[in-house]
């Protein structure tokens, strides 16, 4: 059931909104790191979600800042723990 509803969020997922939860959590992006989360969000959200995220998120490591990178890492453990 819930990967129909994030199948469907991904649907509607923009540049735009990358950007403001980024701005929002208090982790502006350089320009061009939209694109790169985009990316790897559309082609690995699965992986993050059933599988390695750790491995998964790790790819992204040398694409993005260490900024963004250090950023995501922390972002998704909170996340992650309010869900358990």
């Amino acid at each position: 059931m819930y990967e129909v509803l994030i199948k469907e969020y991904l649907k509607r997922l923009s540049l735009k909104d990358i950007n403001d939860f980024a701005i929002k959590n208090g982790s502006p992006l350089k320009p061009g790191e939209d694109k790169i989360l985009y990316n790897f969000i559309m082609n690995n959200w699965k992986e993050v979600y059933k599988g390695d995220a750790q491995k998964a998120i790790s790819t992204l490591k040398g694409k993005v800042s260490d900024e963004t990178y250090n950023n995501g890492i922390k972002l998704f453990n909170e996340f992650k723990n309010k869900i358990k």
